[in-house]
């Protein structure tokens, strides 16, 4: 009766290290960034514009946060347009990524005044 126990009690402990996490990521599968939206991304896709690609891989991007306005459109560090609407006039091919900046990191690279976050296009 002990040994069965014992038995038992050695068995959930291997079985249940066996099924324990590593704690690291899966390498599988590879991890996106939320505030980037690389080539080989947009490669992926079957889509024209910027704005098509954004709209299906980041639609967050394209909303305003609380009280704040839209985000305002970059095209390599140049102010292109008011709002996400804007980034229809980019075609893809000509993208080598897509960046989304904070209202916080806009203002330290651009200034002040871009409260709802910059899209940045960046072109080959």
């Amino acid at each position: 009766m002990r040994r069965t126990r014992f038995l038992s009690l050695l068995a959930v402990v291997v079985l249940g290290g066996a099924c324990a996490s590593s704690g690291q990521p899966d390498q599988s599968r590879p991890r996106r960034n939320r505030n980037l939206i690389t080539a080989e991304e947009l490669s992926e896709l079957s889509v024209s514009t910027c704005y098509e690609a954004v709209r299906r891989l980041r639609p967050a991007w394209l909303q305003a946060r609380g009280r704040s306005p839209l985000p305002v459109v970059f095209r390599n560090n140049a102010r292109w347009g008011g709002d996400p609407r804007s980034l229809e006039s980019i075609r893809i091919n000509s993208v080598s990524e897509i960046r989304f900046l904070s209202a916080s990191d806009a203002t330290t690279r651009y200034g002040t005044g871009f409260t709802g976050g910059v899209i940045l296009v960046v072109t080959r």
